[in-house]
């Protein structure tokens, strides 16, 4: 059993290659390449159907440019339509493409199979490990959330 200091430092090692790893994943499908910021956003958009960059933005708690800005970089790629709403012009609505849509089954069927891997290592564990497990994980993400305020 590891003495605390060195679980803190295997916390501290782990953060590190996740968000080393998260800023490296990208997915290519037919040679468009999706960074993890468009992943996010297409996976969100994927969810909700038809949104407009203000909901998005209130939504996912980022600026409405951060959102216009990730949205047009996936326009140029093919894989989103923008249309503005007649009635109000400063209202941007969201749709996939046939390509667009077509790739979202890819990065789905790839997310997939990571929850796969995920759900397997899981099953062997107890409801009680279970719940140290999201314990644990909760409480990472508040001592995480806590510290960017």
């Amino acid at each position: 059993m590891k003495n605390n200091s060195e679980l803190v430092n295997k916390i501290f090692e782990t953060i590190s290659k996740l968000t080393f790893l998260d800023r490296r994943r990208k997915i290519t499908y037919q040679e468009v390449r999706l960074y993890p910021s468009e992943i996010h956003l297409l996976l969100f958009i994927y969810h909700i159907q038809d949104a407009n960059v203000t909901k998005i933005a209130e939504r996912l708690g980022l600026t409405k440019g951060a959102i216009s800005q990730t949205l047009s970089r996936l326009y140029k790629k093919g894989i989103i339509l923008k249309r503005t709403e007649p009635s109000k012009k400063n209202q941007v609505h969201v749709q996939f493409t046939n390509e667009g849509k077509m790739l979202m089954e890819h990065v789905i069927e790839f997310r997939n199979s990571l929850e796969t891997k995920y759900l397997n290592f899981l099953e062997s564990k107890s409801d009680e490990e279970k719940q140290t497990i999201s314990d644990f994980l909760d409480t990472l993400v508040s001592i995480m959330h806590h510290n960017n305020n």
